[in-house]
């Protein structure tokens, strides 16, 4: 992948504690440090030489980032931090959280990014941390390549599902998939499915994601994130 990988999670309105996305964050740290071998040293700006992965660190800042916040706290809070890896380069991690916003163009957010030359490796476990650190409405694995070529089936910036090379859907999205996508998918223990073929035969191509985007776009299971709660 040239162009690097983009694992991302979305959800509706979700006011939370900073305690509470505190833990949400050093698990999922925690999480990709198990799925990379190695510990990472993530770290945040307002940090200095502190790790994040530290429970009482990462609750600090979030602390300083709510209280921070003064003029908008119903948008939640952004926050970026960075971890370099030799097999990975520099891996990002972005997230808008803690919002409580009804307006159907702002979402609570969870995005990473890497690079490398078996950066498909790690996809379908960042993924799966996603889905269970964060509980978002739907995730997926996509690149800017690929968003670029389905631009015409699934048009930048909606506020549903998007199929990329993996698709995460939780339990209560995949109840109403149509059928015929059995072929498609892998069911978690949680109840939820993804989409795709990372296990053993890698990335569908660009062709197979385009025609799974068309057959299931319109669907119910792909009906846009709720505004009045976090998830389908």
């Amino acid at each position: 992948m040239d162009d690097g990988l983009t694992a991302r999670g979305f959800w509706g309105p979700r006011p939370e504690s900073p305690d509470r996305i505190a833990d949400r964050l050093v698990e999922f740290l925690t999480g990709l440090d198990d799925v990379v071998g190695e510990g990472l040293p993530w770290s945040s700006p307002d940090l200095p030489g502190g790790l994040l992965t530290e429970p009482a660190n990462a609750r600090r800042v979030l602390s300083d980032a709510f209280g921070a916040n003064t003029d908008a706290p119903h948008l939640g809070v952004s926050q970026a931090y960075e971890a370099r890896v030799p097999r990975f380069g520099t891996i990002s991690f972005t997230m808008i959280v803690g919002g409580s916003s009804d307006n159907p163009r702002i979402k609570n957010g969870v995005v990473v990014k890497w690079h490398g030359a078996d950066a498909e490796a790690i996809a379908d476990p960042v993924l799966r941390r996603i889905a269970s650190a964060w509980d978002p409405d739907w995730a997926q694995v996509t690149s800017r390549s690929l968003r670029s070529a389905l631009a015409d089936v699934q048009p930048p910036g909606g506020r549903g599902p998007q199929v990329g090379y993996l698709t995460y859907l939780p339990e209560e999205r995949a109840r109403v998939l149509p059928g015929g996508v059995d072929g498609h998918l892998r069911k978690l223990e949680s109840g939820g499915v993804v989409l795709g073929s990372a296990e053993g035969d890698g990335f569908p191509s660009v062709d197979e994601v385009r025609e799974l985007a068309r057959s299931l776009t319109s669907s119910e299971a792909f009906s846009a994130t709720p505004t009045s709660r976090s998830t389908f």
